[in-house]
């Protein structure tokens, strides 16, 4: 069963051009993110879009990296080790499993799902929700349509931008946050950091679990 503890909730009216000085501090948290693609040969089936890298240890001097983009018109399944040397776009869903390198934006206008370790250098977008198990880093602004739900650890070096529900079961880390509906932390474990300045439009609660 789930006690729903209410903490804060914000009634006024979405002002686009409005933020909060709230900021969280106090806490510390080192986090380390790394890729083993050398060594690795890249593979891609043009009848597919799945996307996978072997160990071979017999092509360690060949590039582990994508060509430039990827990009199709239907849902991506990239599963990792992966280096991707440029932007992951789909028309539909993307799914990253394993350790997945993208040096560029990621952009998906159905559903993101990662499951696994992710490095972003770019912008990220999504259209529909965010799943992240596991660790996700982000070198710059990530914009959600949907819902947001983080197993584990998200650190957002730009701003995040959240249009529906927020729910963090682990940790979160961004410069500036807005989101526009209830940010949940499950647990006494879970918690957030804002750098710089946060707009929570929605009401804030914590779910706690009782066991029975």
């Amino acid at each position: 069963m789930y006690d729903w503890e209410q903490i804060m909730t914000f009634d006024q009216p979405i002002n686009l051009g409005s933020t909060s000085s709230n900021t969280h501090h106090g806490h510390s948290y080192s986090h380390s993110s790394s890729s083993t693609s050398s060594g690795s040969s890249y593979y891609y089936s043009p009848s597919s879009t799945t996307y996978t890298m072997s160990s071979d240890s017999s092509s360690s001097s060949r590039s582990c990296k994508t060509k430039k983009s990827i990009k199709s018109d239907d849902s991506l399944d990239l599963r990792g080790p992966l280096d991707v040397d440029g932007s992951v776009k789909s028309m539909a869903s993307v799914a990253l499993s394993g350790d997945v390198v993208v040096r560029d934006r990621i952009e998906a206008y159905g559903d993101l799902d990662v499951e696994g370790t992710l490095s972003c250098g770019g912008k990220v977008k999504s259209m529909g929700n965010v799943r992240i198990v596991g660790s996700a880093v982000c070198g710059d602004k990530v914009k959600i349509f949907g819902k947001l739900k983080i197993h584990g650890t998200l650190e957002v070096q730009g701003d995040l931008e959240v249009w529906g529900k927020l729910t963090i079961n682990g940790y979160l880390k961004c410069r500036n946050l807005t989101a526009y509906d209830s940010l949940t932390t499950v647990g006494d474990q879970s918690w957030y950091e804002v750098e710089e300045s946060e707009a929570v439009h929605g009401a804030k609660l914590v779910q706690r679990n009782h066991r029975g």
